[in-house]
């Protein structure tokens, strides 16, 4: 997002004018002797040396180190550049030049094709021409200015600085061609060859897969000479492949001996016994519902009748906080890490396992500390009271999302009554919440969510998709009832906290839908309000387009970030809403428990202190949230890849048969399509779209046959052979099934046309648990 629609040459002369080398040469090092007129250079200057960090008021004079009894000055005279334009306001209320404001700092996604695409937090990905890439390498840190898109389409991106160059690790086999040794570097990204000296360091074999770091940072050249720092092992067990995504990626997988030592430390702390301060539990019957290798329970819960025909839902979340001090080594790499890490088959965990698979998660029969919310509803499931608690609990019994699903079915094997009746009131209750969030304004998309099941020795033997049961959603309802809580409550109580923000559709991404008329046969709306999106979803429910509906809207969706702004949850049509479900796997929810604690602890210290240092916490939750949100989004691509691996090596297997498929994208080189049911993806070239003559109509978003009025367009189902698989490319060739035509005819008129919005892809936007 940028600030007012200022031209982005506006107002240059008067930053020249305002700062000049006498105003620079005259800037002391500390506020003693800086004048009043002074300040406008320096804010000027200061801000134009550190475009690519955001600054508010109070960050700004504290970098000026400017005297406390100066700020009341110094803030209004940022309130007078403000309002004359010498200033704009950015995003969170930031800072920023006139002629910056079009510019934004993002990170940049490179392709194969040579084009290249910046995932920039709280708006959609910008698409990078193939000759705007400014020289930018995957994962670099890049400042673009937007270019203005021609008939209504979104603006592109150019990057006009690399504002910091990302690591070099590359992956690949190595191998020996002729008399030398390289590495082809795997993925989506266009990497040069890399020629080994040393083939043996690390102990490297041929065939193995290891970590490579070129000498040279340039993809001029097609062969760059480099070095193997690490063996990765034998690139078809699938922890080999964990590993090279990992290193990809650049999370970190092991924790330090002091973080380690300080988990220890931390967990001799812990007396199960010990009560005092908190509220006893341990009689109250409370479960863990999970998947099926879960080893961190986060969450555990209660239901309780009340007179009246009233029900208090008990959530009950382990209580991190108590084992984790902030600012300590424990703290410092869970921050830094920022959430866990949820492979096929295997976790990176935010906090070392003593912590998150031991003492921390809420195994049953064993007593465990957590904060407990609870949450009064009436017989139609409104909230009519909340309170919150430190607590001991002792989960009577760990349920997997299968057994629960059973016993909602009626399959109840002897379960002990008071458990059969628990989960049948909260089946209950959860149906009750959900039709009231959906009044209320709740999306809900369907689309399925990829998943690999491994045999025991961890080889992927299936995918598909994930299992949707009520047992899913009983859960989900719950813990959004409870985050829900936490946040208003805290909001209530005047405490600045990171919020789970999901803005509603940028501008430019509603303009996707004009991708689905051809396939739905009329106009679509172009505003994508809570209304629209409702209506739409009901028009087509039930129908052959339903899925490329569903998908065209979730691709139009905002990506959910962490601030500490108050803009609510679009998708859950929630004023006030926070992550305080997963202290053990998001640091999110962590800097609310803590919050929560201060709060309950009442310390009237605490709250003159969190005061004074208001404005300071605010910056710092921004660069919490800033941080934490990059972190979800590098595990969410990590996860993404690791699974495209995954099928990859299922459909090497499968080459030569047809499979039903449903178009995802459309681009200039071909299109994109998800097969049913293993939810692969591969590629039709347009090469080998058929006899007839293609090209690609950037106006429709489509692509056209040129000798009749045939077109491929988004959600298109389609019949389709897989011909190839191409490990170090990561592609699935595809081609269309024998005696099948590619392509439909379009009954839409010609005329102009809108452009589109290419959004982000993310999970179902009221969907996921762990993504909420």
């Amino acid at each position: 997002m940028i600030g007012p629609d200022v031209p982005l040459d506006a107002k240059d002369a008067d930053v020249r004018r305002c700062v000049t080398p006498a105003d620079l040469s005259n800037m002391p090092k500390s506020s003693q002797g800086r004048s009043p007129q002074d300040w406008p250079s320096a804010i000027l200057h200061y801000i134009e040396q550190h475009q690519d960090r955001p600054l508010k008021a109070r960050t700004l004079a504290r970098e000026l180190e400017l005297a406390g009894t100066d700020y009341a000055d110094f803030r209004a005279l940022v309130r007078d550049m403000l309002e004359d334009g010498r200033l704009l306001l950015g995003p969170g209320r930031s800072l920023a030049l006139p002629q910056a404001a079009g510019r934004l700092t993002g990170v940049f996604r490179a392709t194969r094709h040579g084009y290249g695409f910046v995932e920039i937090a709280d708006r959609e990905d910008l698409y990078v021409r193939r000759g705007d890439t400014g020289g930018a390498l995957e994962g670099d840190t890049v400042q673009v200015r937007l270019v203005r898109g021609r008939d209504g389409r979104p603006p592109t991106a150019e990057v006009i600085k690399i504002v910091e160059r990302a690591p070099l690790t590359w992956v690949g086999v190595l191998e020996r061609r002729g008399r030398a040794w390289v590495v082809q570097p795997q993925g989506r990204a266009a990497l040069p060859m890399v020629q080994i000296d040393d083939p043996t360091a690390k102990s490297a074999k041929p065939g193995d897969m290891v970590v490579v770091e070129p000498l040279e940072h340039t993809l001029d050249s097609a062969v760059v000479r480099g070095v193997i720092v690490e063996r990765l092992g034998d690139p078809t067990q699938t922890q080999t492949k964990i590993l090279s995504v990992i290193r990809r990626a650049g999370i970190r997988d092991v924790f330090p001996a002091e973080v380690r030592r300080a988990a220890h430390e931390a967990l001799q702390r812990f007396d199960p016994e010990d009560v005092a301060g908190r509220t006893d539990l341990r009689e109250l019957l409370t479960i863990t519902i999970d998947p099926a290798d879960a080893r961190d329970f986060d969450d555990a819960i209660s239901l309780s009748h009340l007179p009246g025909g009233n029900v208090e839902l008990g959530v009950h979340i382990a209580d991190v906080a108590f084992f984790v001090t902030p600012g300590e080594a424990l703290d410092a790499e869970a921050r830094e890490r920022g959430n866990s890490v949820y492979f096929p088959g295997y976790v990176v965990p935010m906090l070392p396992e003593v912590l998150s698979n031991g003492v921390c998660s809420l195994q049953p029969d064993q007593a465990r500390l957590a904060r407990s919310a609870f949450i009064t509803y009436d017989r139609q499931a409104k909230v009519i009271a909340t309170r919150f608690a430190g607590s001991v609990i002792r989960s009577k019994r760990r349920f997997t999302y299968d057994e629960v699903t059973e016993v909602l079915e009626g399959r109840n094997g002897g379960l002990d009554p008071a458990l059969l009746k628990l989960l049948k009131d909260a089946e209950s209750l959860a149906k009750r919440i959900r039709t009231r969030r959906l009044a209320e304004g709740m999306l809900v998309l369907n689309l399925p969510e990829l998943e690999i099941k491994l045999d025991a020795g961890g080889r992927p033997i299936s995918s598909g998709a994930a299992d949707t049961a009520f047992s899913h959603t009983l859960i989900e309802m719950f813990m959004v009832e409870a985050n829900e809580a936490v946040s208003r409550f805290l909001r209530e109580h005047g405490v600045n906290h990171l919020r789970r923000v999901h803005p509603p559709p940028p501008d430019e991404a509603q303009k996707a839908l004009v991708q689905i008329e051809p396939l739905v046969g009329r106009q679509l709306p172009r505003v994508l309000d809570r209304a629209t999106i409702r209506e739409l979803l009901d028009a087509v429910r039930g129908k052959p387009e339903e899925p490329a509906v569903h998908f065209v809207l979730l691709r139009s969706m905002a990506q959910a970030v962490y601030r500490p702004t108050d803009e609510g949850h679009f998708a859950l049509a929630s004023e006030d809403y926070a992550h305080f479900t997963s202290p053990i796997r998001r640091y999110a929810d962590l800097t609310v428990h803590r919050l929560l604690d201060q709060v309950l602890r009442g310390s009237s210290e605490a709250a003159r202190a969190r005061h004074r240092r208001r404005d300071q916490e605010e910056e710092d939750l921004e660069s919490i949230g800033r941080h934490i949100s990059a972190t979800e989004r590098r595990a969410q691509q990590a996860e993404r890849e690791l699974k495209s691996l995954l099928v990859l090596e299922l459909m090497k297997s499968r080459v030569g048969e047809e499979f039903d498929g449903l178009i995802t994208g459309v681009t200039s080189f071909g299109a994109f399509v998800q097969l049913r049911p293993s939810l692969a993806e591969g590629l039709i070239r347009i090469g080998d779209f058929g006899r007839e003559s293609w090209e690609f109509d950037d106006q429709r978003m489509v692509i056209r046959s040129r000798q009749s009025r045939r077109i491929v367009c988004l959600g298109q189902a389609v019949r389709v052979l897989v011909a190839a698989v191409d490990d170090v490319r990561g592609e699935i060739a595809l081609i269309p099934a024998r005696g099948r035509m590619l392509g439909m005819v379009s009954e839409l008129r010609e005329g102009k046309q809108r452009g589109r919005g290419d959004a982000p892809r993310g999970k179902r936007a009221a969907g996921h648990r762990g993504r909420r």
